[in-house]
C-alpha cells in the first residue's frame, strides 16, 4: 500500500472514530441527564468510560498511518483500540435497550450484530482466502467482549 492509500485510511478510520467517539458521548450525557440510575451499574459505565480514551487512541493511531512511513505498529494500535471501543459501545447500548425496552430486543440487537459481522467476515474472506485467520480473530473477540459485557449483563449473570 502506498503512502496515498495510507492517507485515505487514515482519514476514513479516523472520520469513523469520531463519529462514534461523539455517539459515547452522547450516551453518557444523556444517561447523566435522563437516567442517571443506569450509571450505578458499574459493567455499564466501565464500559462507556472506556470507550471515550479507546476511541481517542484508535483517532491518534489512525492518524499516524497518513504520514508515517512504517505503519503496522500503529494501524494494529488503532485497530485493537477501535475494536474495543466499538464492542463497548455495541454492549453499551444493548444493556440500555435491555433495561429500558427488554431483553428480548436487547440480545436482537447482539444476534444481529454477529450475523452482520459473519456476513462481512464471509464477503471479505471470498474475496481474499488469506484473510480468514485475520477475520475469525477479530470476530471471535468482537464476539466474545459481547457475550461476556453484554449479553451475560442483560441476562443478569453480573
Amino acid at each position: 500500500m502506498d503512502m496515498t492509500n495510507y492517507a485515505a485510511k487514515a482519514a476514513n478510520r479516523v472520520a469513523l472514530n469520531r463519529s462514534l467517539l461523539s455517539v459515547a458521548f452522547g450516551i453518557l450525557f444523556l444517561m447523566i441527564t435522563l437516567k442517571e440510575e443506569l450509571l450505578l451499574q458499574k459493567i455499564l459505565s466501565f464500559q462507556l468510560v472506556l470507550s471515550i480514551p479507546l476511541f481517542i487512541t484508535s483517532i491518534m493511531a489512525y492518524s499516524k498511518i497518513g504520514y508515517r512511513p512504517r505503519v503496522r505498529r500503529w494501524n494494529n494500535i488503532g485497530w485493537i483500540t477501535f475494536l474495543l471501543g466499538y464492542t463497548f459501545l455495541i454492549n453499551i447500548i444493548g444493556i440500555i435497550v435491555g433495561k429500558l425496552s427488554g431483553k428480548g430486543i436487547a440480545l436482537l440487537l447482539f444476534g444481529v450484530s454477529w450475523i452482520l459481522a459473519t456476513i462481512y467476515s464471509a464477503v471479505d474472506i471470498s474475496y481474499d482466502k488469506k484473510t480468514i485467520n485475520e477475520r475469525l480473530v477479530k470476530e471471535g473477540l468482537f464476539i466474545l467482549i459481547q457475550v461476556l459485557g453484554g449479553v451475560l449483563v442483560v441476562l443478569g449473570f453480573y
